[in-house]
C-alpha cells in the first residue's frame, strides 16, 4: 500500500492505494499522528484506489476524526471505492459521519447484557466426569442447535494449487461461527494470496494472512449487513447454543485440557456431534498457521519443505493470554465431516477442529453475557494477536501436548449437518 500526503498549511490531503489492512491501519495512524502534531486541522482522504479496508482502519480514522472534532478540526473522506463501502458498511459506520462508530460503549454494554441462566435440576449442577477442572452447566437456550456446513476439501491443497473452483463465499451473520483457511473478502480474486487460518464467532471475523503480514486482521459488524469471507475449507455453523459451560482447573492441576473441556462440551450435547465456541484464558496453546497461501502452489508437508509453509509452536504459548476458540468436536465422524476433523486423544475416541483467535490478557467477566456482546468487547478492548489451526501431538505414547485453560465459559450445542 502507499499513502501519498499533500500538504498546504494547516489543511492535508492524503490518497491512499492499495489493501488498508491491519498492518497498514497502524501506519496511517502513525502518518495521522505527524499530521496531528505538525498541526493539520483539516484533513481530506482519498479512497479511490484502495481495494480493501478492516475494522482496524474504521478505528484509526474515528479516533482521529475525535480527535480533530477536540480541536475545532474537520475531516473529509472521498472517493469511496465499492470494497471501501462495502467493508465500512460492515464495520456500521457512515464516512460522513464517523461518531456513530464510537458512540457505542462496549464496556458498558458489556455489564448490563450480564445475564443468569435458569436454574433446572436436570441440566444444571456440578460435573465431575473430568479431574484437571471442575465443570458447572446451565442452561441457555432449551431448543438450542447449530446447523453445520461443511466447506470445501481440506486435502485438496496437498493435490494442487487451489482455483476459484474450490473456493466459496460465505456470508457471517450474529447468529454463526466458523473457522477454516479463508480470507476476508468477497471473491476469490481480491483474496486468493493471502488465504490463512481464519475464525469467526457472532459476526466478528480473525484472519492471519498468508502474504507475509505481521499482524492478524479482524471485521468487526456494527450494522445489519453481515461480513463475508472466502473459505478454501472450513465448517460454517448456524443456530443458537443449549448448553453454558463455566470451568475452571481443580485445585489438583494447573490447567484444563482442552481435549478434557471437548468431551465435557460432547456429553452435556448429547454426545454424538456438536458445536463448541470458548472464551478463556489460555495457559498454554499448541498452534500452527499457513505461511503461504495454497492458491500458488500444492503444500508440502515433508521435512524440510513443511517449514516453507507452516508456522508452529513446538512448545506451548500465549500463556496467560485471552483466547476465543471455535470448533466442531465428534465421537465417529460422519463421512462428510472425516476431512475435517482429526483424532484429540491417542484413544481416537474423540475428534475435533479448534482454531483459535489470541488477545492480549484481560481477565473475563466473570458473570455469564452473551456471547455476540463478549466477542465484540474483545476485538474492541483487547489487542488481537494471532490467529492459530490448535494442534494435537498422537503420533506417540503417553501424554499428548495440547493446549490447556486456566478458567472461562464455553457454549455448545447439538449439530444436524446440512
Amino acid at each position: 500500500m502507499t499513502i501519498a500526503t499533500e500538504r498546504a498549511g494547516s489543511s492535508a490531503r492524503l490518497a491512499l492505494e492499495g489493501r488498508l489492512d491491519r498492518e497498514w491501519a497502524e501506519r496511517l495512524a502513525y502518518t495521522l499522528e505527524e499530521l496531528l502534531r505538525d498541526g493539520v486541522r483539516s484533513l481530506s482522504v482519498d479512497f479511490e484506489r484502495v481495494t480493501y479496508a478492516s475494522s482496524a482502519a474504521a478505528t484509526v480514522l474515528s479516533r482521529y476524526r475525535d480527535q480533530l472534532a477536540v480541536l475545532r478540526g474537520e475531516v473529509s473522506f472521498t472517493a469511496l471505492s465499492p470494497a471501501v463501502r462495502q467493508m465500512f458498511g460492515v464495520a456500521g459506520w457512515d464516512p460522513a459521519d464517523l461518531s456513530r462508530s464510537t458512540g457505542r460503549d462496549l464496556a458498558a454494554e458489556l455489564r448490563r447484557s450480564s445475564w443468569h441462566a435458569p436454574s433446572n435440576p436436570a441440566l444444571t449442577g456440578q460435573l465431575s466426569l473430568a479431574s484437571a477442572g471442575r465443570y458447572e452447566l446451565s442452561l441457555a437456550d432449551p431448543g438450542g442447535a447449530l446447523t453445520c456446513r461443511p466447506v470445501g476439501d481440506p486435502t485438496s491443497r496437498l493435490r494442487g494449487p487451489l482455483g476459484p473452483e474450490d473456493c466459496t463465499t460465505v456470508a457471517l451473520p450474529i447468529d454463526s461461527f466458523a473457522l477454516g483457511i479463508g480470507a476476508i473478502g468477497d471473491d476469490y480474486a481480491g483474496c486468493h494470496d493471502r488465504l490463512g487460518e481464519l475464525a469467526a464467532v457472532s459476526g466478528c471475523l480473525a484472519h492471519f494472512p498468508s502474504d507475509g503480514a505481521r499482524f492478524a486482521d479482524y471485521l468487526v459488524p456494527a450494522g445489519p449487513t453481515p461480513p463475508q469471507a472466502v473459505l478454501a475449507s472450513g465448517l460454517v455453523c448456524r443456530g443458537t447454543f443449549a448448553q453454558l459451560i463455566r470451568f475452571r482447573a481443580s485445585e489438583q492441576a494447573d490447567a484444563v485440557f482442552l481435549s478434557e473441556l471437548a468431551g465435557v462440551a460432547l456429553k452435556a450435547a448429547g454426545g454424538a456431534l456438536a458445536g463448541l465456541v470458548v472464551a478463556g484464558e489460555s495457559a498454554g496453546l499448541y498452534g500452527a498457521r499457513l505461511r503461504r497461501s495454497p492458491t500458488g502452489a500444492p503444500m508440502r508437508l515433508d521435512v524440510p519443505g513443511v517449514r516453507q509453509w507452516l508456522s508452529f509452536s513446538p512448545e506451548p504459548i500465549y500463556r496467560r493470554a485471552t483466547t476465543l476458540i471455535v470448533g466442531v468436536l465428534a465421537r465417529s465422524p460422519q463421512p462428510a465431516l472425516q476431512a475435517h476433523l482429526r483424532p484429540l486423544d491417542l484413544t481416537r475416541r474423540l475428534w475435533g477442529h479448534f482454531h483459535a483467535a489470541v488477545f492480549s490478557y484481560r481477565p473475563l467477566p466473570q458473570r455469564t453475557v452473551e456471547l455476540a456482546t463478549l466477542a465484540r468487547a474483545l476485538f474492541a478492548n483487547h489487542q488481537l494477536r494471532d490467529v492459530l489451526h490448535l494442534l494435537w501431538d498422537v503420533r506417540g505414547s503417553g501424554d499428548a501436548p495440547e493446549s490447556t485453560l486456566v478458567r472461562g465459559v464455553g457454549w455448545v450445542a447439538p449439530i444436524s449437518l446440512t
